[in-house]
């Protein structure tokens, strides 16, 4: 399946140009983790997500991503 660049955000984009094949990426704050999928998908990359919203973890499990639940502004 080719992958359709216009319908990536423009920041995903940039982002997706940036990190090399098979990379470790840390996605702080990763939400519903469309990053961290893209990245997985098309770089092969290994990739570790956090997330303080627990709805949001949910839908980056289901992706099949790998999520920590946690406060990255507390204290």
């Amino acid at each position: 399946m080719s992958l359709d660049l216009k319908s990536i955000k423009p920041d995903h984009r940039i982002i997706l140009g940036w990190i090399e094949q098979g990379s470790s990426v840390l996605d702080l704050g990763c939400g519903d983790g469309d990053l961290l999928y893209l990245l997985a998908r098309e770089k092969g990359i290994k990739g570790q997500g956090v997330e303080i919203d627990e709805q949001a973890i949910y839908r980056c499990v289901a992706k099949g991503l790998n999520v920590f639940h946690d406060d990255i502004e507390g204290a």
